[in-house]
């Protein structure tokens, strides 16, 4: 029964590890798939070595931007485009560039300590400097979804001068400082300070209405050292409020940007001659000589332009030219109209001024197949089906309903097409097309790829999520098949060295006196000195048969179910003592201390083999009238106190013999301290106190109840 007990707690204790290494195992997967992309630690400052030209490292909101080695090139003017860093966030740190801006009315600068980015103007948390090209002012603020500026200084150029600028901004604790350098080596410093400052964020470049191009881009850590050799304070008295740096001889003159709207109202007047693309629609075939005049909706590998009216394609177009998106253009060559579509060849592109490109349409798949809105600049959503991505650009399989469509791309800052799962719902951004060179006369149609948002990702339980489980699954079942090999081993050897334990117990005392008996009766069967020798074997057998009586009492008691409550130990003690005593003068008495627990089985047997033994040598050689019985339950241990009043021995004189060996070799078993003090005359103690177990988990009240 022993045994059974410790098997089933050992394979309660087998499942309930299996059961949390599963729930681990699988929580780690799920963890581990469905998170991408660079852990970065928090608030760290070092000096960053970074190829600022791979696109991995940016993440782009509006505009279109492109890279080398060595620099990035804004190339829209759209209000607020911004290319944020994907590294960070930074604490103290500082930024320098040299910066190159095309228009004489567009801003472009650096943004510091930037985070919660979307597109769009100001939305954003964090700081920017910027230097504004249509009255050569240097400027420096702070976003909250809603611009307040902090400091502004004139640079020594003319307004409108373009040229290389150096431009550095660095930010310690709620202290930043302004440089910009102009071509002809004057240096401009502006600093100030934000009381509530932002702390921590990353950094990023940011154009407004411009195309701009940054070279020599380096970020470092900063110190108050970098601000103090300036003269820039690091610290402000409390409840101060910023600086007031702005001056109002700085304000924004009038003048400067009133001739800039009339040079740029000049440059946007209609050219003469120029005629609508609709025009083409409803008169099919091919039209020489034509004049158009629109704003570029796509650029190669599918160029196409827009006006008022409707959208035409520009085919083999120099896939270098430098053509982007918002470009007002002229084009002159022959229309080829077809009934769904246009095309201009023998194109000759000029470009007349850069725009905010055309706002997209949302349309779905099955209003794309009707050929209304190819060659418009659209936004659709879809389910990935697949991804394949080469060095000259990526090609995706979408799903929308029963509609699958191509989608074909560069690979550039605002689209990452190799971190795109399948399963996933992207919205794209560019222009449809039902050409055969995008179709493959496979899809119905195809959308040239401007820009790719991921608006969900792929549910867990795809393909290879569930592949992944199973296999898990299968491994966590061999694994328990093993263990519990293992625990049938351990149980078989247990159950063998116990048989063989009770083996040598019975040898050594019934096995003896049934020999005994044999003996004595064997003896009076042929004793021929008389009567009284035959009544002698007699009693001798009578006596030998009481005792193996006790010895089978005593084993059978032994071999009882176990008791697991810690105060049961004492009643069995004590009707353990009693049956020894064979209703003698013997008076037992218990006490018990502590709170009632459940101790594990192994100590329960302990402690009750050990106190049987000791009471049974008590009753046998102590000639004691009383047996006191203690078991007390302290927080870390359970000490259980066998003390009779018998006429005891000297401390030298006490001999391991076998019940005293026995008794130190269970309190082994059990890692318990064991003891025996006893003085002549006043009896004999003996005392074992056992470990408890640190805790009971909450496994093991679960399967307590369950039991119960």
């Amino acid at each position: 029964m022993r045994m059974l007990d410790h098997l089933g707690h050992a394979r309660r204790w087998v499942l309930a590890l299996l059961l949390v290494a599963t729930l681990t195992l699988i929580f780690c997967a799920l963890l581990l798939v469905s998170h991408g992309g660079n852990w970065m630690r928090p608030g760290s400052s070092a000096r960053y070595a970074v190829d600022f030209s791979r696109a991995d490292a940016w993440t782009a909101l509006g505009g279109s931007w492109d890279a080398s080695t060595g620099e990035i090139e804004s190339k829209s003017e759209e209000r607020g485009a911004k290319l944020v860093s994907r590294l960070g966030p930074w604490q103290d740190f500082q930024v320098q560039a040299d910066m190159q801006i095309a228009d004489s009315y567009g801003e472009a600068g650096i943004l510091l300590r930037s985070s919660n980015e979307e597109e769009g103007v100001d939305s954003y948390r964090g700081y920017f400097a910027g230097i504004r090209t249509v009255d050569g002012v240097l400027e420096f603020g702070r976003s909250d979804y809603g611009w307040h500026s902090l400091a502004r200084g004139r640079l020594p150029v003319p307004a409108g001068q373009s040229g290389w600028i150096h431009l550095r901004v660095a930010a310690v604790g709620c202290s930043f400082l302004l440089e910009a350098t102009t071509p002809d080596g004057r240096t401009t410093s502006l600093p100030a300070s934000d009381p509530e400052c932002l702390r921590k964020g990353s950094f990023g470049l940011r154009s407004s209405l411009t195309s701009t191009r940054w070279k020599s881009l380096r970020i470092s850590a900063a110190s108050p050292a970098d601000l103090l050799a300036r003269g820039v304070p690091t610290s402000q008295p409390e409840g101060a409020g910023p600086p007031d740096n702005i001056d109002a001889s700085l304000l924004p003159e009038p003048a400067p940007y009133v001739a800039a709207f009339i040079s740029q109202a000049r440059q946007h007047a209609v050219l003469p001659g120029v005629q609508l693309i609709s025009t083409f629609a409803l008169d099919p075939g091919r039209h020489p000589g034509v004049t158009l005049q629109g704003t570029v909706i796509s650029t190669p590998p599918l160029t196409a332009i827009q006006d008022s009216s409707s959208a035409l394609i520009i085919p083999n177009l120099d896939p270098h030219s430098n053509l982007k998106r918002g470009d007002v253009v002229e084009a002159q060559g022959d229309v080829v109209s077809t009934r769904f579509r246009s095309q201009l060849e023998n194109a000759k592109v000029r470009v007349l001024w850069s725009d905010t490109p055309i706002p997209p349409l949302a349309v779905t798949a099955s209003e794309l197949t009707s050929g209304v809105y190819r060659g418009r600049t659209i936004t659709i959503e879809g389910i990935l089906v697949s991804v394949h991505v080469q060095p000259s650009g990526y090609e995706l399989v979408l799903q929308d309903h029963d509609y699958q469509f191509r989608a074909v791309g560069l690979r550039d800052f605002p689209t990452r097409a190799a971190e795109l799962e399948p399963g996933s719902r992207l919205r794209l951004l560019g222009t449809a097309t039902s050409m055969p060179r995008f179709t493959n006369n496979v899809y119905p149609f195809a959308v040239i790829v401007d820009h790719i948002d991921v608006l969900a990702a792929p549910p867990w339980w795809s393909l290879r999520h569930i592949l992944f489980l199973l296999l898990l699954a299968g491994m966590l079942f061999l694994t328990a098949q093993l263990a519990l090999h293992r625990l049938q081993r351990w149980h078989m050897n247990s159950l063998l060295a116990e048989r063989e334990e009770l083996a040598f117990e019975m040898h050594d005392t019934l096995a003896q006196n049934f020999s005994g008996i044999a003996f004595q009766l064997q003896a009076a069967s042929q004793e021929k000195r008389g009567e009284s020798f035959i009544r002698s074997h007699i009693g001798n057998a009578l006596e030998m048969v009481q005792l193996c009586h006790k010895e089978a009492s005593r084993t059978i008691a032994a071999l009882r179910p176990q008791y697991r409550d810690a105060a049961a130990i004492l009643t069995a003690l004590r009707e353990s003592g009693e049956r020894l005593s064979d209703g003698g003068p013997l008076r037992i008495a218990t006490a018990y201390t502590g709170k009632n627990s459940k101790l594990p089985l192994r100590i329960t047997d302990g402690l009750f083999r050990i106190g049987q033994e000791a009471i049974s040598n008590a009753i046998q050689h102590s000639g004691c009238k009383q047996i006191d019985l203690e078991l007390a339950l302290h927080r870390h241990t359970v000490c259980l106190t066998v003390r009779d009043d018998g006429h005891g021995f000297p401390d030298g004189a006490i001999q391991d013999g076998l019940g005293i060996s026995g008794m130190r070799n269970r309190a082994a078993r059990i890692k318990a301290e064991f003891a025996i003090l006893s003085t002549p005359g006043q009896g004999t103690t003996v005392k074992v106190c056992a470990a408890q177990p640190a805790g009971i988990s909450l496994l093991a009240i679960l399967f307590q109840r369950i039991r119960t």
